[in-house]
């Protein structure tokens, strides 16, 4: 039996360990993981010491040998080698980058090998632009390092073997002893020959040729010999060179270089050194370099950050993201004194709108924490994180309970900083163009001189000086360029229309106008009329233009033919005028962004796309929208630009009371009060000219609102998709048990789409470390009722075996969710325990990161020959590990393809990556890195970017550095001392890079490890925490002293960490009284950074981030179906496959697998007492509308009834309030709907053909037109416009009188055949000739019996109701009624009535039925039934309320 239950769990060993099957692991066997602080073993750690001894060995025995071989010259190789490791700069050694030319298949000759160590030794008389460009092509070379694999532990040196050119050996003992090397290191070097040779100048042609071909035919006859030399098999060298090629990929370059050499054009090293002249040329020799560029495809450098612009970053001391972002900005960081003030007000202004300050609050400290946060910014290049972290105090109130500058403040400053950098640039531009212009114009020198005004802070304003400095000086720009020749004469040309005008004769008529647009600007600026419009004293505005046409003729010659033309030019380029002036447009711009309101205009195509259910739903009617509706919900406005790009509606930008507004400026900056008939020409006329001007100014503030409303509101949701993604990282690890707060082991399972017993359930066991250790393949069913035992042996045969702290599940499949109940079940039934006797706790962990795993590169290269499964299950246990690391080494398409946030599809790719990026530097400074574990975990590595200061091309640098060393650090200033990081990034990021205490490490260490070095303090203020410790184990100043006088202040750490009562003596100190004091003294603010000291004196890098969210409620629903609130909700109609049926039940699922049950009540079976299995099949798909939703057991309860399922459910999700909704618009457009809709659906409609005399293939204008010349009773059946199922019968009551009934049939075989039964007006009939005779006629009958009764009057209701007034007044005394037809309602008539001459005329309504009449709620079978009804209910009415009330 125990073979059988073995034989069902199929497991494959892995790399990591092969022995669980045997014992279940220790804890000691496996170390912690994910930022957590953990302390190497140091059995571990002494065989490390031991394997670099011996390593270190080996290195110098192939030392001793190759100095066998080269003598003299490998002694001073290895000299210098050690120079090179004692120089400050980490540059790659001459051995590595030898190591990376020959694998890329180029061998360096003797003098470029050594050009870089010749360079070295001359410093002096080397002047600073040598030493630059030499700098350049090293770093160029440098960037080969990253072709290497980073997390390599071997690192493959090849001594180079030099050959001086003057005492060379004959080619034949070269090619022996080169051999020879080949055999010691099993690789053949295809370039021995490689060498440059001496060129004679004696030698001719044919001999150089002979030679040449010599050398072709050796090295062909060596190629030949591969399995000679290395003593590999055939089939082994097929597959070499199926993997790494057969070393001629870089022929080219070779080729290249091997002309070079036998032309002449390189020359020896010495020479170009010593500057010397070439024998045969007797001109300086140029050497070419080889470099990436010339090996590499730019494109692949490229694509692993090694072009010359990736190490130049890399070697810059300023954080890579800040350099970045600065790339292009000119003169950075030169900021004079006013514009740094200038930048904190403008900053501060636009940060201070989401702080949402009282009005009467002080800024004064606000503006001084955004300028410490620019200042630390772009003087000092401390990222984000360091100055929330590290200098919070500079940043926030000193009030306990005021604000503080957030991370979103911070990220949102370094934007800003970078925007108001290009302005100023644009600024100074535009002041050397107003220069080069040499004019004077008092707007443009006020315009300048008002440098705090908030107005020149903004592009818009510098724009419009551009524009008027443009256009007001068109003239004097042309001279400059005409005098420029660099510009060949090209002229500017861009107003030359308006410098024509104004150089005519009839620019004389501005000048009438009687005020210029710089009056009209003073005006405007200062709300009243300081400069006041001067009416011509004689003219009218027509009369000046003429008698100005008059007297150039000649010249106006266009202008006399149209006189319109002349005045529209005149109010055309006075409009010009005005909208060119800055000051109009700054008073405009500003009322304007006040007051704006927005409007959705649909188009045609608008109307008909846009409905319920549609993306652009609630913003389809939208008016009078205010700029805080769109801060509030800045994805509508986003979401208005995209259907405006689509062509489905436009967006309409206006002032409120917009017409109002041009009205009071006019009055205040052109009207003249006088009333004369002239001044009301002039008025009028400036009034046409201005309100153009507003007009154009309106149009391109409009323009300018919504670009500067778009970025703002694409901020806005960039934040909130920031922080809907930092929620994601900023989870702890899974710990099953507070109490024992370890990385778990782990266990997690799918079972696939769910098809248990034809399906293999898989299972991964990952230890604490995170490393794949076995997988399983469970083929037992779960579900099989037969044999149960077996799958739960098995499963606790599984757990027993891996001894997991918890279990980890999902899956593709709601079915999964079975799957779970049973597992639960299992463990409860077997009371299933780790090894502590802990319950093991079965959660729902989130897999979009395993999903994206299963079937990327990155999984293939970990584990080519595991299933996608398997793969899904490893993600999911390391996502329980650390959701930050799974991010993390997520490639940015798959982390821009994660669903975050519903509106990050609104956001450009660029932006959404800054807020991914931001959210991963935040959360990864927050935990911090363990650098020793980094050097050797590229999986932990890959958030190494994200530490401040660092980005993709640092981390690779850092990387590096660290591996260049060969050892683990002990210490952060070894970052420093030993020349990993400098200066600015040190600052940066020294504080979230750790290095472990261990305590056993540092008896064997020379170096002093500080236990400071595991914290999150800052190493700038190591010699606060040493204070903190001091006066916490209050130790007397005398003794303090002395230790600070022996630097041994440290040692308060350590005692203090041994003291049991550390808490206590650290919390009852006075941080605030010592940060006061500190800041008298010093000057600095450590409030916040001695909080941090005390938080990590008692627990170093302790976790700060939420604890782990496993899947819940709406969260699994959403995770196994794929369904979203929008796309599966009570209501909505969705289409169901029968699966079986359940008693009267039927047993449906959805296309997402969602089990749904269609009770008895819910379907035809019960109204037709039929079995459901008669009515519906199975494995056919039906509508259904959802009716109740069980996300617990993800199932859900439907109905197939049609009068459900004919109305979907759209809940309105969004307010119609008419303020802000035009229902006006909305109620046209729905009528217009609806015809248009009745008109496509007729023209669409199948001609029915029906078997009656009386049927004719008429609509109703045809039906009417056709009976028009017939007699009263008269009729045709047709065919109805309201669908299939109706017919409609149209007979003739009078002259252009007309009743369409309508005929529902019921009972259809198909579409197009009549019905079995006919319901007329609730009766139902057998056929068209029983409605005929039972209906029709009797109506007919009716119809005549009342046209031939004496009550009866022809003709409207007007004329009947003159005939019964002029009765009543010839008749005072009596009381008179007639009845006619009504000609608005066909069917009706009109009972029309008088009781006396002095009473009020009633009308009563009377409906032809074809049972008689229809009056006041009773039918009556004839007309005298009818004349003597009315009277009775004439008489019962005692009160006139009661006669009025059937009126």
């Amino acid at each position: 039996m125990e073979e059988d239950k073995s034989d069902n769990i199929v497991a494959r060993d892995d790399e990591v360990a092969q022995d669980v099957e045997d014992k279940p692991p220790s804890d000691e066997e496996e170390g912690e993981d994910v930022f957590d602080s953990s302390e190497e073993d140091a059995d571990l750690d002494e065989d490390e010491d031991e394997a670099r001894k011996i390593k270190e060995g080996f290195i110098v025995d192939d030392e001793d040998e190759d100095d066998q071989v080269e003598g003299g010259v490998s002694k001073r190789r290895r000299k210098h080698k050690r120079r090179q490791r004692e120089e400050e700069d980490d540059r790659l050694s001459e051995d590595d980058l030898d190591l990376l030319m020959e694998n890329a298949g180029v061998r360096r000759n003797q003098e470029t090998a050594s050009s870089g160590r010749l360079k070295r030794l001359k410093r002096e008389g080397e002047d600073e632009t040598t030493s630059e460009g030499t700098q350049q092509e090293v770093q160029k070379t440098q960037s080969a390092t990253k072709l290497d694999d980073f997390f390599s532990e071997d690192e493959n040196e090849e001594e180079e073997h030099t050959v001086d050119d003057t005492r060379r050996p004959d080619y034949n003992n070269n090619e022996e002893d080169h051999e020879n090397r080949n055999r010691k290191s099993g690789m053949l070097d295809e370039l021995d020959d490689f060498i440059e040779e001496d060129e004679f100048s004696d030698e001719d042609e044919e001999t150089r040729q002979q030679r040449l071909e010599e050398k072709k035919r050796m090295r062909d006859q060596r190629m030949k010999q591969p399995t000679q030399i290395t003593g590999l098999s055939s089939d082994k060298i097929d597959e070499m060179y199926d993997i790494f090629g057969d070393g001629h990929d870089y022929d080219w370059a070779l080729e290249i270089e091997n002309e070079e050499l036998e032309q002449g054009t390189l020359d020896d090293l010495d020479a170009e050194e010593e500057g010397e002249f070439g024998e045969q040329t007797g001109a300086s020799k140029a050497k070419k370099k080889i470099t990436l560029q010339d090996i590499y495809d730019l494109q692949d450098l490229k694509k692993n950050l090694m072009t010359e612009e990736d190490m130049i970053i890399r070697k810059t001391d300023i954080p890579e993201r800040f350099q970045e972002i600065r790339e292009g900005l000119v003169n950075y960081g030169e900021l004079s004194l006013e514009d740094q003030e200038l930048e904190t007000n403008w900053i501060s202004d636009k940060i201070s709108l989401d702080k949402n300050f009282d009005a009467s609050y002080d800024l004064t400290e606000f503006k001084e924490a955004v300028g410490n946060s620019i200042k630390f910014i772009n003087q000092d290049n401390l990222e984000v994180p360091f100055i929330y972290a590290y200098r919070r105090n500079y940043i926030a109130s000193k009030d306990k309970d005021g604000f503080v500058l957030t991370e979103d403040d911070l990220w949102d400053i370094v934007d800003l900083d970078i925007e108001f950098h290009s302005i100023i640039y644009k600024r100074d531009y535009v002041k050397r163009f107003y220069k080069e212009l040499n004019v004077v114009d008092s707007m443009v020198d006020e315009y300048f001189r008002n440098q705090n005004a908030a107005s020149i802070a903004e592009l818009n304003s510098l724009q419009d000086i551009y524009d008027y400095l443009e256009f007001t000086y068109a003239q004097e720009i042309n001279e400059v360029l005409l005098g420029n020749t660099e510009t060949n004469g090209k002229k500017h040309l861009k107003n030359s229309s308006y410098e024509k005008f104004k150089a005519s004769e009839l620019y004389n008529a501005i000048k009438d106008i009687g005020v210029t647009a710089e009056q009209v600007g003073e005006n405007i600026i200062s709300q009243h009329q300081i400069h006041i419009a001067v009416d011509h004293p004689s003219l009218k505005p027509r009369e000046v233009i003429e008698s100005i046409l008059n007297a150039n003729s000649g010249d106006l010659q266009v202008f006399t033919s149209n006189f319109k033309l002349a005045i529209d030019t005149v109010q055309k380029y006075f409009a010009l005028e005005l909208s060119k002036n800055t000051k109009i447009r700054e008073k405009v711009r500003s009322d304007f962004y006040k007051y704006y309101l927005a409007d959705v205009v649909l188009t045609s195509k608008g109307k008909r796309e846009i409905q319920r259910g549609s993306l652009y739903e609630d913003i389809k009617y939208a008016i009078n929208r205010t700029p805080m509706h769109f801060r509030r919900d800045p994805d509508v406005f986003l979401r208005m630009l995209e259907a405006e790009n689509l062509n489905l509606l436009s967006v309409k930008l206006h002032m409120s009371s917009q017409a109002q507004y041009i009205d009071h400026m006019f009055q205040i900056a052109l009207e003249t009060t006088n009333t004369s008939e002239l001044a009301t020409e002039w008025n009028n006329f400036r009034k046409s000219a201005f309100k153009q001007a507003l007009d154009k100014i309106f149009k391109d503030i409009s323009r300018e609102i919504k670009d500067d409303l778009a970025k703002t509101c694409q901020k806005l949701v960039a934040k909130t998709v920031r922080h809907k993604f930092m929620t994601k990282l900023d989870q702890a690890p899974f710990i099953p048990n507070i109490k024992d707060p370890k990385i778990p082991k782990l266990l997690t399972l799918t079972c696939g789409q769910g098809r248990f017993g034809a399906d293999a359930i898989m299972a991964v066991y990952v230890n604490r470390k995170g490393d794949f250790v076995k997988d399983f393949k469970i083929v037992d069913n779960p579900f099989d009722k037969m044999n149960p035992q077996n799958f739960e042996d098995t499963l606790d045969n599984i757990i027993q075996t891996c001894q997991p702290n918890a279990i980890g599940i999902n899956g593709p499949n709601p079915k999964t969710q079975k799957f779970f109940k049973r597992l639960q079940e299992v463990i409860h039934k077997k009371q299933i325990v780790d090894n502590r006797g802990h319950s093991i706790p079965i959660v729902y962990i989130d897999d979009e990161v395993a999903i994206r795993y299963q079937h990327s590169d990155r999984g293939a290269q970990e584990f080519p020959n595991k299933p996608p499964l398997i793969k899904y299950c490893i993600a999911l246990a390391r996502y329980m590990q650390s959701p930050l690391l799974e991010y993390s080494n997520l490639a940015t398409e798959e982390l821009t393809s994660l669903s975050i946030h519903p509106h990050q599809s609104l956001l450009p790719q660029a932006m959404l990556v800054k807020a991914l990026e931001t959210a991963f530097v935040d959360i990864v400074n927050l935990v911090g890195i363990e650098v020793n574990k980094a050097t050797d975990n590229p999986y932990y590595a890959s958030a190494l970017k994200y530490i401040s200061g660092f980005g993709k091309r640092k981390a690779i640098d850092f990387l590096e550095s660290l591996q260049r060393l060969n050892e683990p650090l002990l210490a952060r200033q070894q970052l420093i001392t030993h020349n990993i990081l400098h200066k600015t990034i040190f600052m940066n990021s020294a504080g979230f890079l750790y290095i472990s205490w261990n305590e056993k490490r540092q008896k064997y260490e020379d170096l002093e490890h500080d236990q400071l070095d595991s914290t999150r303090i800052h190493p700038e203020d190591y010699h606060l925490a040493t204070k903190v410790a001091a006066d916490a184990l209050e130790y007397d100043p005398d003794a303090i002293a002395e230790k600070e006088d022996q630097g041994t202040m440290s040692e308060f750490i350590e005692y203090l960490r041994e003291d049991p009562d550390r808490r206590t003596k650290l919390e009852s100190l006075n941080l605030e009284s010592y940060a006061e004091e500190l800041e008298k003294k010093t000057g600095q603010r450590k409030l916040n950074n001695l909080n941090t000291i005390v938080l990590e004196l008692l627990d170093g890098f302790e976790e700060l981030r939420n604890d782990f969210h496993p899947l819940q409620g709406d969260e699994i629903f959403q995770s196994l179906t794929g369904e979203t609130e929008k796309t599966f909700f009570k209501g909505c109609i969705i289409p169901v496959r029968v699966e079986r049926f359940w008693h009267n039940d039927i047993i449906c699922t959805t296309n997402s697998e969602v089990e749904c049950v269609v009770n008895a009540q819910r379907h035809l079976g019960a109204q037709l007492k039929r079995p459901a299995e008669e009515l519906y099949e199975v494995g056919r798909t039906y509508p259904a509308k959802v009716i109740f939703i069980d996300y617990a057991n993800i199932t859900a309860e439907v109905s197939l009834l049609e009068h459900d399922v004919k109305h979907q459910y759209v809940p309105i999700t969004y307010s119609k309030d008419p303020s802000i909704w035009d229902l006006k618009q909305e109620l046209e457009d729905s009528e217009e709907e609806k015809k248009i809709t009745m008109a496509e659906a007729r023209a669409k409609r199948t001609h029915r053909v029906i078997n009656h005399p009386y049927y004719f293939p008429f609509n109703g204008k045809q039906a009417e037109d056709y009976l028009r010349s017939k007699e009263r009773g008269d009729f045709v059946i047709r065919q109805s416009s309201r669908g299939d199922d109706h017919l409609a019968i149209t007979w003739k009551l009078d002259k252009d009188l007309f009743q369409h009934i309508d005929i529902q049939e019921l009972e259809k075989e198909n579409p197009l055949a009549l019905g079995r039964v006919l319901v007329v007006e609730g009766q139902r009939y057998h056929d068209l000739d029983q409605i005929i005779v039972e209906y029709l006629q009797n109506k007919v009958r009716l119809l005549n019996e009342l046209t031939s009764n004496e009550k009866f009057k022809v003709g409207n209701q007007r004329d009947v109701v003159k005939f019964i007034e002029d009765y009543s007044k010839v008749n005072p005394n009596r009381s008179v009624y007639y009845f006619s037809l009504n000609y608005k309602n066909p069917g009706w008539f009109y009972l029309m009535f008088k009781l006396n001459a002095k009473s009020k005329l009633y009308t009563w309504n009377v409906k032809l039925t074809n049972t008689g009449f229809f009056l006041v709620n009773y039918n009556y079978p004839s007309v005298i039934q009818l004349c003597n009804g009315f009277k009775t209910l004439l008489r019962s009415s005692s009160t006139k309320s009661k006669t009025t009330a059937y009126h």
